[in-house]
């Protein structure tokens, strides 16, 4: 894995080690990032399921201001602290070990708005519409925000899901990555 664009073009990111975490593939953050760049500057990023900070992390290196990153996997928080080190990202990253759906109501207490939030939890579980719908009622996504779901391609998540639309929906063989707004 490596960052793409930006600062931090051609790093190489540290893969979790021992871990069943499925990163998401360069042709798929290249795609999914040329859909986001306008509103990539000086955002605030939410990167659930981290994993290795990969969509962060390439989000800092093309200009966001802050990412918040989540997993609960103890290899996994220590893989992102290390990639946010080596690439000089630790002043603007927060790392939390924590259920997604538990994060999430943390955050919405500290009134933090994110323009992108990543979504990328384990395929076949369900998670993708409970945490929408935890977005969406905690108030968490700027006005203008977008979450990025990528799910199993044979999932079908809903157009909508509480006060989110879905603007878009894209297949890459086996992955299908879905784009939510506000209404």
């Amino acid at each position: 894995m490596r960052i793409i664009a930006g600062r931090s073009k051609g790093r190489r990111i540290e893969p979790v080690k021992g871990s069943k975490t499925r990163p998401t593939s360069d042709k798929i953050k290249e795609s999914i990032f040329s859909i986001i760049q306008g509103s990539m500057l000086n955002s605030v990023i939410l990167d659930l399921f981290a994993g290795t900070g990969n969509l962060g992390l390439e989000a800092l290196s093309r200009g966001a201001c802050k990412a918040v990153f989540v997993d609960k996997d103890q290899n996994a928080i220590k893989t992102i602290i290390k990639n946010c080190q080596a690439l000089g990202y630790q002043e603007q990253s927060e790392v939390f070990r924590n259920d997604a759906a538990r994060a999430l109501t943390r955050l919405s207490k500290r009134d933090i708005l994110f323009d992108i939030i990543f979504m990328d939890p384990p395929y076949g579980k369900g998670y993708e519409e409970l945490l929408l719908t935890l977005i969406s009622d905690n108030n968490i996504l700027h006005t203008d925000g977008v979450i990025i779901v990528e799910h199993d391609v044979r999932t079908l998540l809903p157009d909508r899901v509480a006060h989110l639309y879905r603007s878009d929906l894209r297949k890459y063989g086996g992955t299908g990555v879905s784009f939510y707004r506000k209404e």
